[in-house]
């Protein structure tokens, strides 16, 4: 078999011990730095609109949280509610110490208020408790950092270390085969239905790949409500409460809905305002009852598996389940006498936080990526929907790369009605090409661009609207994403800032790309900044990002972005987006390629002043400091011109802030100097940070090396003129042999 039983607890208490680990470096933090650097925000309650949502007053100095960004909401007792009594206490001594109540809340809309000091917050996903505390006493809240759901990972733990389960085992105990992925093809008329009850018949459990707008969700409603009428005990399980929401909002869960017999886990103030015949679980208790449906996310009902003896629901759908560890995968086997598993292996897989050499070294990926196990080493009988009502032709056969090319368009429109300049009339991709500044995760030139976009794309239709009849007008939904959280909250804040209105316009939704599985748009913009570019180029990111939009896909990247190692179905997608045949490339030749821009789009107003002054044909100066120069020299940036780029590697910061402890008091003076300048540099628009990319390493060297870390973000600039600023010969000596400049600290100050 592929993994013993201590293999996948190894991973889950791994993955719980880095959970932790991370959580505690934060809470152990001073909750007043926590404030500063935007992980805490202190809201004031103002009110529960009839949706169920709150608003809250927050001062826009602060940082202001993302919207729809997850938080822990802490009433703190007496005068602890200011944040000017906090003092030196840590988040989690607060909260030990002070805390009143608390509750899980959800950001989704940020505005300005009438106040020019303050802007307003709104928050959903609160309990009913938390809600009447609120608008008993009014008070101050404090948002921090979310509660792991460490409950999930230790009831997976419960269900691996079961050997005696049959049903677990047929999962949990795989031997590892050939590819054996070979759905039968269906098409957008076909009766799934009908399939999946003749399959039953002689199986148990079937698997369904839904590519981005088949009608996955479409699909799992009719099912339910046949199963339903039936009489039948069903178990819908996603990752999210959100993907539950959108199957009870279904026209076929209507009649279910006002017969009271579907039920929801953890069912939240809002939740129930959007549907009021949708009932609560009580004390989330497992609740399988004939004709009845049960909506219940993984933390809940894996929880539910640990105690089943036998199968409680007649049918279990998992919705998500590309999000599903493979324990998760077992346990609804557990839950379910029949068992409809529905996702995409090809969109995201579920988000870790242990890091990926350890998966890579222990060779977890096929525990991490359950439901792409079940594809490839289960013969179940599979299916994939191969026809897509969201998006044009055009857009399905760009798409179509990430799926052998077997993805079709049935949407009603397939030509976008527009006159803004960059749109591409048959719908799908459209690449705006931007020198972006290298390093920089929150492009000015690339926000500018996007705003002014956003506002030609809503006068467009409220011009095209201005004659109709209210029930005629169209609304155009809008999605800006990108990979990183950083570029998200400073977009979101430029937006609420810049704008008169003080609003990001309802129809627009700015969102990093693991947020938007199921979303659909008329427009998306997919903002690639030009730093640790391979993540925004990952293939099921990539995927999930520039399949979300039925008109086009605006996707703004720097000018040489085909010169990027990525995989071999993102090259695809970019030439295609340029109809480019990429078959009749070599793929030695697509580096080659120069990214052709539609039209005469003048992009040089979106430009910074810094990007004019310095635009020229010449390769770029661009600095990396290793570590022992900070020690020797705290005040190296500062003699570094602010013409020239400084890029630090985050190794480098991780190094000094070790160093603290290790050195001598005059070299710790040195380092905590150090640390301060970086600090105060990384406002400075010529200074960035980068991670390290093993991958780029020859295969002979150690990754794990720090040293080799700080070298793999030289070599991410190897395009332009890196030179790495180093006294250490062992570290010269390798960036010589990768054809990477160095320079030594006493050589450059002889400069």
């Amino acid at each position: 078999m592929k993994y013993t039983r201590n293999d996948y607890e190894r991973f889950l208490n791994t993955e719980i011990e880095t959970q932790v680990r991370k959580y505690e470096q934060v809470i152990n933090t001073k909750a007043l730095v926590l404030k500063e650097r935007g992980d805490v925000f202190v809201g004031k309650f103002l009110k529960i609109q009839q949706n169920g949502q709150a608003v809250f007053k927050v001062r826009h100095t602060d940082n202001m949280p993302r919207r729809n960004s997850f938080w822990t909401a802490t009433c703190f007792v007496g005068v602890m509610a200011s944040f000017k009594n906090w003092g030196d206490n840590s988040w989690v001594e607060l909260r030990e110490q002070f805390q009143k109540a608390f509750c899980d809340a959800n950001c989704i809309w940020i505005s300005k208020s009438d106040d020019n000091d303050f802007c307003l917050v709104g928050i959903k996903g609160l309990t009913s408790d938390f809600a009447e505390l609120l608008e008993r006493e009014h008070p101050i809240i404090a948002f921090g950092p979310k509660d792991p759901p460490l409950k999930y990972l230790y009831n997976l733990i419960d269900i691996v270390k079961d050997e005696s389960c049959a049903t677990t085992k047929s999962i949990l105990d795989y031997d590892e085969v050939r590819d054996l992925w070979n759905p039968s093809i269906i098409n957008a008329t076909t009766d799934l239905n009908l399939l999946l009850m003749k399959d039953f018949q002689d199986t148990n459990c079937v698997v369904v790949q839904g590519p981005p707008g088949t009608g996955k969700t479409y699909r799992m409603a009719k099912l339910a409500a046949q199963l339903l009428n039936e009489n039948k005990s069903v178990l819908v399980t996603a990752l999210t409460n959100q993907a539950l929401m959108e199957l009870a909002k279904k026209d076929d869960m209507a009649p279910f809905l006002e017969k009271g017999k579907i039920t929801k886990a953890s069912l939240t103030v809002d939740e129930s305002k959007e549907l009021t015949n949708l009932q609560p679980i009580v004390d989330n208790a497992c609740n399988a009852a004939s004709g009845n449906i049960s909506l219940a996310t993984f933390y809940i009902s894996s929880g539910w598996a640990i105690t089943a003896e036998e199968a409680p629901f007649d049918y279990v759908i998992m919705d998500e389940a590309s999000q599903a560890l493979l324990p998760m995968i077992a346990a609804s086997v557990k839950l379910g006498k029949k068992i409809i598993w529905i996702g995409d292996q090809n969109q995201l897989p579920p988000i870790v936080e242990t890091n990926e050499d350890i998966i890579n070294r222990f060779k977890w990926q096929s525990i991490v990526k359950g439901f792409e196990t079940i594809c490839r080493n289960f013969d179940y009988k599979s299916y994939m929907l191969n026809e897509t009502f969201r998006m044009t032709q055009r857009g399905a056969s760009s798409t179509g790369v990430f799926y052998k090319n077997q993805l079709r368009s049935v949407s009603e429109h397939q030509k976008v009605s527009t006159n803004i300049q960059e749109m591409e009339h048959r719908g799908g991709p459209v690449l705006i090409p931007m020198k972006l500044k290298v390093g920089d995760k929150s492009p000015e030139n690339a926000f500018q661009y996007i705003m002014d976009l956003v506002s030609r794309i809503n006068d467009e239709n409220k011009e095209r609207n201005k004659d109709k009849n209210k029930k005629d007008k169209e609304d155009i939904e809008i999605a800006i994403l990108a990979k990183f959280r950083d570029t998200v909250r400073r977009l979101q804040k430029k937006f609420v800032l810049d704008l008169p209105s003080g609003l990001i316009p309802e129809n627009v939704r700015i969102e990093t790309v693991d947020r938007v599985q199921g979303l659909t748009v008329d427009y998306c913009v997919f903002l690639i900044p030009n730093a640790s570019t391979r993540y925004s180029l990952e293939k099921e990111l990539f995927n999930v990002a520039t399949s979300r939009a039925k008109n086009n896909t605006v996707i703004i990247v720097d000018e040489s972005i085909m010169r990027e190692n990525m995989p071999e179905e993102v090259r695809a997608y970019f030439l295609k987006a340029q109809d480019i045949d990429a078959e009749s490339i070599d793929n030695n030749e697509t580096e080659g390629i120069h990214i052709k821009i539609k039209g005469k789009i003048d992009l040089s107003q979106f430009e910074t002043p810094k990007q004019k002054a310095v635009k020229s044909t010449t390769k770029k100066n661009i600095y990396i400091i290793d570590t022992n120069v900070f020690v020797d020299c705290p005040d190296i940036i500062s003699k570094i011109d602010n013409k020239y780029q400084i890029v630090l590697s985050a190794k480098v910061i991780d190094e000094l802030d070790k160093l603290k402890i290790t050195l001598g008091e005059e070299e710790k003076r040195n380092v905590e100097k150090a640390l301060r300048n970086i600090n105060n540099a990384m406002d400075k628009p010529h200074v960035s940070m980068e991670l390290s990319d093993s991958s780029l390493l020859p295969s002979d060297f150690n990754r794990r090396s720090p040293d080799n870390n700080i070298l793999t973000v030289a070599l991410k600039f190897k395009h332009e003129n890196p030179i790495l600023l180093t006294s250490d010969n062992g570290l010269q000596v390798k960036a010589k042999g990768l054809g990477i400049a160095t320079i030594t600290l006493k050589e450059f100050l002889k400069r």
